[in-house]
C-alpha cells in the first residue's frame, strides 16, 4: 500500500511539475528569436541532396529539394528553463507549406516563433509538446513555413 501511495505522490509532482513550466511556456507564445539571413549556395544544395538520398539531377545544386526548408533554422527565441531537465526529448513532425522554390544565389531570412505548447498524457506520465514555427521569407515575399513540433518527457 505505502509503496503505491508514494508512486501516485511522485506521479502528482510529476504532472503538477510539467504542467506548471508548460504555463510559463504558453506565457511566451509568440515570442520569436532573432532573424538568420541565409544564402543559398549551390554546393549546399548538392550535398542536401546526396544526404538526403534525393536522385533528382535538378536539386543536386541548380534548385532545392522541397524539404531543404526543414534545414533551414534560425535562433529560437529566449524561454525560461525548467527547473528540473528533461529526460528525453523527441522531434515529433515537421508540417511544410511550400510557397516559392529556392534556388542557389538567394538570400533568405529565417524567423523562429514559439507558436504552441501543450501537454498530453502518456503511460510514463505527463509528456510536454512545444511546436517552433521557421518562417523564411526572400525579401518580403513569403518562401515557406516549417512547424517542428518536440515532445518532452520526465
Amino acid at each position: 500500500m505505502a509503496v503505491r501511495a508514494a508512486a501516485a505522490r511522485t506521479y502528482l509532482a510529476r504532472v503538477s511539475d510539467v504542467e506548471e513550466y508548460a504555463e510559463r511556456l504558453r506565457a511566451c507564445v509568440g515570442s520569436r528569436g532573432e532573424p538568420a539571413t541565409i544564402e543559398v549556395e549551390r554546393g549546399a544544395l548538392r550535398k542536401f541532396a546526396v544526404a538526403t538520398g534525393d536522385p533528382h539531377p535538378v536539386h543536386h545544386g541548380d534548385l532545392a529539394a522541397p524539404t531543404y526548408v526543414a534545414a533551414l533554422r534560425s535562433p529560437l527565441p529566449d524561454l525560461p528553463e525548467p527547473e528540473r531537465p528533461f529526460r528525453s526529448h523527441l522531434h515529433t513532425n515537421d508540417e511544410l507549406e511550400l510557397h516559392e522554390p529556392i534556388r542557389p544565389g538567394d538570400v533568405l531570412t529565417v524567423t523562429a516563433e514559439l507558436t504552441d505548447v501543450f501537454v498530453k498524457q502518456g503511460r510514463q506520465g505527463p509528456m510536454l509538446f512545444t511546436q517552433v514555427t521557421f518562417v523564411t521569407t526572400r525579401g518580403d515575399q513569403p518562401v515557406s513555413r516549417v512547424a517542428w513540433t518536440e515532445v518532452q518527457h520526465r
